[in-house]
Parts: structure tokens; sequence; C-alpha cells
């Protein structure tokens, strides 16, 4: 799959996983409106690309992962003009969280506001021992407006987002260990062998299997319990009317033999 037009992002196929780098590494892989776009082409594309079943989403260069978005877009909007914006990152990071297959971000230095709201809308994280997170927002008087303050408490608790978004501190990888929100931790020269170990163990499943997981483990974060049962018993019933199901019973019991 050809990406050669794009200005804001990278796209790598490695077998059956694409890794997508924000690929602005001397703007720190900022956010801005055009890399909003080119995201959304490329999701498209790899969405419907039946080869590719993991994403890794990472940013170019050692210093960061993406440091949020382009503050200088940002200033002078007026406050319909702020909602719009507000709504343009609410899509992606959703449709990141709603994406049919696993996307892992792959955190090699900071994190901060809109970045680190990306790396939380991802299925998981792994990050550098250099990686740094954050919401610096509240020190320039408004605060993370891209899902933040809902992801960061789904992904690490309420005191624990309240800690990060009230006091716009920076946090180490070493130091949010225990806040949940981290898969694995690994130095800097082991980070994209690591990632890719668990990307391939991913793309070596089948790929409606890792939807229908995916879809839900989404749900139980937003169904209460009886209703969870119940939508993971259709999603379960509808995987089970598969070709794919038959294939991996058959094999399992033949391999018992």
């Amino acid at each position: 799959m050809n990406f050669v037009h794009l200005k804001t992002l990278k796209v790598e196929n490695i077998e059956q996983i694409a890794v997508i780098s924000l690929s602005q590494p001397e703007k720190l892989n900022i956010l801005t409106g055009e890399c909003f776009e080119e995201m959304n082409v490329v999701l498209t594309a790899l969405k419907n690309n039946n080869q590719i079943k993991v994403l890794v989403i990472t940013g170019a260069g050692e210093k960061a992962f993406c440091a949020g978005s382009d503050v200088r877009e940002l200033a002078d909007l007026e406050p319909v003009e702020a909602y719009e914006r507000m709504q343009l990152g609410h899509k992606m990071n959703l449709r990141i969280h709603e994406f049919p297959k696993p996307i892992i971000a792959m955190v090699n230095g900071y994190a901060l506001g809109g970045g680190f709201e990306l790396a939380l809308a991802c299925d998981l994280i792994m990050a550098s021992e250099k990686a740094k997170f954050g919401f610096p927002e509240i020190s320039l008087n408004t605060f993370p407006g891209w899902g933040g303050t809902q992801m960061a408490v789904k992904k690490m608790g309420l005191n624990r987002a309240k800690e990060f978004i009230l006091t716009g501190h920076y946090y180490s990888a070493k130091e949010c260990s225990d806040f949940g929100f981290i898969n694995q931790i690994v130095s800097p020269e082991n980070l994209f062998e690591e990632t890719m170990r668990i990307a391939q163990a991913m793309a070596s499943k089948e790929s409606y299997c890792l939807t229908f997981a995916k879809d839900c483990i989404n749900r139980a974060d937003e169904l209460d319990l009886a209703n969870g049962f119940n939508y993971e018993a259709q999603a379960y019933a509808v995987n089970f009317s598969m070709e794919h199901r038959k294939v991996g019973f058959t094999n399992f019991l033949n391999r018992k033999k």
C-alpha cells in the first residue's frame, strides 16, 4: 500500500503489521489539522486492507511520541471553532478506540496533551524508559479537550486522572508504572523489538476474533454487567457461525489426538 503523498505521517508495513509514524520530529510530532486529515486517510485504507491485522502508532525521532496539538492553531480560535476542533480530536480518538483491529501506541519520548490522549485511545501502550506523560493544558488556562478527561479516568482511575490533569505535571514512565495505563516499560533500544513481539502475537490470531474480542472488551467499560454478558454472548454466537471457528476447534482437537 502506497502512502508516498503523506506529509505528516509515514506508514511501513511489516508483514501483517502497519507501523504509523508521526513524522515531524523537528516539531515534536505535534498534531495539526493536516495530520488529522492524513490519519483518517490512513486508517480508512488500513481498515479495508485484509492483509493488515495490527497497527502500531509511534513518533519519529527520539524526543517525542507526540507533544500534543499545535498551540498556534488553537490560540486564536473562537468558542465555536474551539468546539469544532475538539470534536475533530474526539472523532479521531474514538475511531482509534473503536477501530476493528488492535492498535498499539509505541511511546518513545514525550506524550503530552493531545499526544497523551492519542496514546490513551490505543488498546495498549508500550513505553520506553525515557517516555514522559502529562497534560500541560492547565498551564495554558485550559484542560484536555480531545477526550483526555474521560479516557484518563477510565484508564488510570479518578484520583490519578485528577492528579495528572489538575497539576499539569509530567511523569516519567517509571513513575507511571503502577498507574494502570502502561502495558510494558522497556529500554529504548528494545522498545521496537518488544512492541513488535506483542504485535506479532496478535497478528498470528484470526482477524474476526481479534475484532470481536476488542469490541466486547470495549463494551465492558460501558455496559452494566448483565448487558455486557448478553453482548458478549451475541458476539460469541456470531463468531460460532463463521468458518474460522470450525477450523480452530478442528485443529485443536486433532492436536489433542
